[in-house]
């Protein structure tokens, strides 16, 4: 079950929410009245009640809240992704400088580098974050790291064991994946990179 912060809803979308609502409980009645299937007349009124709801409330319900980048086009997804991961590790490593573009950076696939901490940060989002991200995959994107160097592999994807265990055949001890989908998961995310950025694997 995602942990999801609710969203407030700005005043011009939560008017279109709102009459959208009112317009499918019409719709429903309509439908009611000439005899159409007492499902679709129910389903489309008790959607109107929702929507009606949510827009008087002003709120989106937990379920759908807009931090968890959970709809919307995989590019778009995947750019508010980067965005929202990127400002969260300069949240959690506040001491050091902000990440920079790592060489082979693209917007699809990112890397980062935390220089202070000689740590190349790669990030891998999937719109599911039920699928297993290919294992080969990952390895060719840390084949490129150097010696002496710490890999953190952040992603939304739920099992990330197999990744872990590709990290470190590549990596060896100072690789790790983080699993991250909202701020909640900043105190990981900043201890596993303070781990692997710390001499002699120590975090602060």
């Amino acid at each position: 079950m995602w942990r999801v912060v609710a969203a407030d809803l700005r005043p011009g979308i939560r008017v279109g929410l709102g009459l959208g609502g009112l317009a499918l409980v019409v719709v429903g009645v309509l439908l009611a009245f000439r005899g159409a299937s007492d499902l679709t007349a129910l389903g489309s009124m008790l959607v109107g009640v929702v929507v009606a709801v949510t827009a008087v409330s002003g709120r989106l319900p937990k379920e759908v809240g807009l931090q968890r980048v959970t709809f919307g086009a995989d590019d778009r997804s995947a750019q508010t992704y980067r965005e929202a991961l990127y400002d969260a590790v300069r949240q959690a490593l506040p001491e050091v400088d902000p990440p920079s573009r790592d060489k082979d950076w693209h917007p699809r696939r990112p890397t980062y580098w935390v220089d202070e901490l000689q740590l190349r940060v790669v990030i891998r989002w999937a719109r599911d974050r039920s699928v297993h991200l290919d294992v080969s995959t990952i390895e060719s994107d840390l084949s490129g790291t150097r010696e002496a160097v710490a890999v953190l592999l952040i992603t939304n994807v739920d099992e990330i064991d197999d990744l872990s265990a590709a990290a470190r055949s590549r990596a060896g001890e100072r690789a790790a994946v983080v699993r991250w989908r909202s701020t909640e998961d900043n105190a990981t995310l900043r201890h596993t990179a303070r781990g692997l950025g710390a001499p002699d694997g120590q975090s602060s």
